[in-house]
């Protein structure tokens, strides 16, 4: 029987049971539908920590079978893209904390449904499709599927970053709100113009002429690493970004940018950076781990703009370039990949350090070599459609900035001539230069717009209120306070049973107690 998209999921009575037709696909066999479904369950494996996903509810079939398989630390992710579908399903569907089912076609839909389950609860996504619904919307499906799993591995990446660089991000977190009374908040910066967003990867170089070219006709936001390269080419940015916790990216403002630009920041950078910016720093602030810490800066006002954990420096500047205004979005320099075994823009930092190395030994191009070499390197297609050169780590950066490409369609450009396609339209210097105003504006490409200020009455109180709690849980002999200081062990391999913490877990927190309110009192001496 044919089928076109308009009709309504037509259940069809069989000798053996109820099956389902919709979009021209039977989902189950007319032979036995239910026990099709039932004995796919029963032969699944689920692997501890897992979540289950499973493409299209159909008509429910398989679901319970598959909960009794269920180890105790796995769920079940159930995504079903047609509401037709789902109305005809909740009935059949069982009543289970391990079971989340979800009407949606939004990979980021799904997502968010990951973390109400948990995401940190999971190792990976393993799929069972119980029927053949999932060849209704098969992209919409796999779309979905690699969704959750950017998740997963995102959650992970960060927690592993948490683990090596939580206590540094910690300390320049609490150093920094020291600052926030001389600088401002970054929803105060503003533009009507274009953007062009300058990552400091290799295909940078090919897009200087036509960023001095056009210079005037575009607000320019550039990563740190960038700096030199643009400098190099006589470009002064309208707006640095700069994420690194770690004082090693101070050598990215060498030479220290020209009075009139501005950083944005986040609240853990590292407190050197800021401080180049008198008067012109703009902090956000993401979060790097789910601290209670968050929200008493809320209460007090001191939490900057917020922005999600991006990891990457470039997504970040794409991050904040979109929120400055509501015109297009041109990228460039964002490579996420060593095209031609190149790691940085030439001018960067890096590739400075690299010539200024060079001996008889070690000649040019030496250091990138080993530095390639010292990854686990897996190849990907390239916007030419051949083959380049990346790490996981790049490879999750690109992905997160195509999940921020998707989220405002239309905007975003990118000029760049090599790296990883980023999800968005790529376009040609002729097509750059039509983005554009015809003439170069009035006043400043990036204004400063009233806006959330941050004062010393509200930092004292907030610092005082924080050496309370740390004192509060020295002097508790249980640990019950144990989560209220939760910033001062979030970095810490294992996690504690926060019901009945151990007395290891809670020796360790306690000199880590001690750590912290020592440079809360060396914050409120420095403020007066």
């Amino acid at each position: 029987m044919s089928s076109t998209n308009d009709e309504p999921p037509l259940p069809r009575q069989t000798a053996s049971g109820v099956t389902l037709r919709f979009h021209g696909v039977d989902f189950y066999p007319g032979n036995d539908p239910e026990q099709y479904a039932r004995r796919k369950a029963r032969v699944f494996s689920p692997l501890p920590r897992s979540l289950v996903f499973v493409p299209s509810v159909g008509l429910g079939y398989g679901l319970a079978d598959l909960l009794q398989a269920l180890p105790a630390d796995a769920a079940i992710l159930c995504v079903e893209a047609f509401p037709e579908v789902m109305a005809g399903a909740l009935a059949a569907v069982p009543r289970d904390p391990r079971l989340c089912v979800v009407r949606t076609q939004d990979p980021e839909a799904a997502a968010v449904a990951l973390r109400r389950l948990g995401t940190g609860r999971f190792r990976r996504v393993m799929e069972i499709p119980l029927c053949a619904g999932y060849r209704t919307a098969p992209e919409v499906y796999s779309g979905i599927r690699t969704r959750l799993e950017q998740e997963i591995a995102r959650h992970w990446q960060n927690r592993l970053t948490m683990i090596a660089m939580g206590s540094l991000q910690v300390r320049n977190l609490l150093s920094n709100l020291g600052e926030l009374p001389d600088a401002a908040d970054f929803s105060r910066l503003a533009t009507d113009l274009p953007v062009v967003v300058a990552g400091a990867g290799p295909s940078l170089a090919a897009s200087l002429p036509l960023l001095c070219r056009l210079r005037e006709r575009f607000a320019l936001v550039a990563v740190d690493t960038a700096l030199a390269t643009l400098h190099g080419a006589g470009i002064v940015p309208d707006l640095v970004v700069a994420v690194e916790a770690q004082a090693v990216n101070n050598k990215d403002f060498i030479p220290r940018p020209a009075g009139a630009v501005r950083l944005a920041c986040d609240l853990s950078v590292h407190p050197s950076a800021a401080r180049l910016f008198p008067g012109r720093a703009f902090f956000f602030s993401s979060e790097f781990a789910p601290l209670r810490l968050w929200d008493r800066l809320d209460g007090q006002g001191l939490r900057p703009f917020p922005f999600p954990a991006l990891g990457s420096v470039g997504v970040a500047a794409v991050h904040a370039a979109v929120r400055l205004g509501p015109g297009p979005v041109v990228l460039t320099g964002l490579d996420f990949s060593f095209p031609r075994k190149q790691t940085h823009a030439r001018g960067s930092p890096f590739s400075v350090a690299a010539l200024a190395a060079c001996a008889r030994l070690l000649p040019p191009g030496q250091d990138a070599f080993q530095a390639l070499a010292a990854r686990r390197l897996i190849s990907r297609t390239d916007k030419q459609g051949q083959p380049v050169l990346t790490d996981r780590v790049l490879s999750s950066y690109r992905d997160s900035l195509e999940s921020e490409v998707q989220h405002f369609p239309g905007r975003f450009f990118d000029c760049g001539v090599t790296g990883l396609p980023l999800g968005a339209k790529t376009v040609s210097e002729e097509e750059v230069a039509a983005l554009l105003p015809s003439a170069p504006p009035a006043g400043e490409r990036i204004r400063v717009r009233e806006g959330q200020e941050f004062t010393g009455t509200a930092l004292r109180p907030f610092l005082s209120g924080e050496r309370a709690r740390l004192a509060d849980f020295l002097r508790d002999p249980d640990g019950s306070r144990l989560a209220d200081i939760d910033y001062t062990w979030a970095h810490f391999p294992d996690e504690p049973d926060l019901s009945s913490p151990g007395p290891g877990f809670l020796a360790r927190a306690r000199v880590a107690a001690l750590y912290y309110d020592e440079r809360l009192r060396r914050i409120e001496e420095a403020r007066g």
